[in-house]
């Protein structure tokens, strides 16, 4: 699952970076055509006669570009912005990680809970329980600020991809409540599983128990 994030990681990097130059060159190309159609407007008001028409024909024509480059420009920017957009989860897993523990992540799925039910499929005993799904226009930066809030305790500091933390969940729900004030966050989660495995395990020690004692051994 580690290498399968790195890859998705990359791939979102480079898409990133490509959709930023499309932007850059669109918005490169339409400053350029203002200031062509701006020299061009400026120097058809000293001219007169026939050259003049010339001139308003060039006019229609840079108008003409340079609307298409904004178009282009637009839409450039609305990809790019696009691909910051996405869901910051905080999750836990008591019965695999302990009390105080937290996942500080982020995902670009259309349902984030998949990712999230993806991460407690098979690599841990217990399935995750939510704490926060956050929608944001600049998902990187809000996981980023939410990790450098939580940076001291890092769990492991060596690989970054790993984000998991050493936190009190009302630490993490401050952080949340000034870096994204209008999310929503639990603490009171049910851990449904792990309980319900104590539970069982508890009735079976109870009933060992019970056992010995009618039918003690007999030495």
């Amino acid at each position: 699952m580690e290498k399968e994030e790195r890859a998705d990681a990359a791939r979102q990097a480079r898409e990133e970076q490509r959709l930023q130059r499309d932007l850059e060159k669109a918005q490169v190309d339409e400053d350029r055509y203002a200031k062509l159609l701006q020299n061009a407007k400026a120097e058809a008001a000293s001219i007169v006669g026939d050259r003049l028409d010339a001139f308003q024909n060039q006019i229609q024509l840079l108008e003409r570009d340079l609307a298409e480059a904004h178009a282009r420009a637009e839409r450039a920017k609305a990809l790019a912005e696009r691909t910051r957009t996405g869901w910051v989860y905080i999750i836990s897993n008591i019965g695999s990680f302990g009390d105080g523990v937290v996942k500080i992540g982020l995902t670009r799925r259309l349902d984030p809970l998949d990712r999230i039910r993806e991460l407690g499929d098979a690599s841990v005993p217990f399935r995750f329980d939510v704490h926060a799904i956050i929608y944001s226009e600049d998902a990187p930066a809000l996981e980023s600020a939410l990790h450098g809030v939580f940076e001291a305790v890092r769990i492991n500091t060596q690989n970054l991809r790993k984000e998991f933390f050493q936190a009190d969940l009302s630490d993490v729900e401050r952080a949340v409540g000034e870096l994204a004030p209008e999310a929503s966050f639990f603490k009171d989660v049910e851990a449904q599983e792990y309980r319900e495995t104590i539970a069982r395990r508890s009735k079976q020690f109870e009933y060992a128990a019970e056992v010995k004692e009618e039918y003690p051994t007999e030495i």
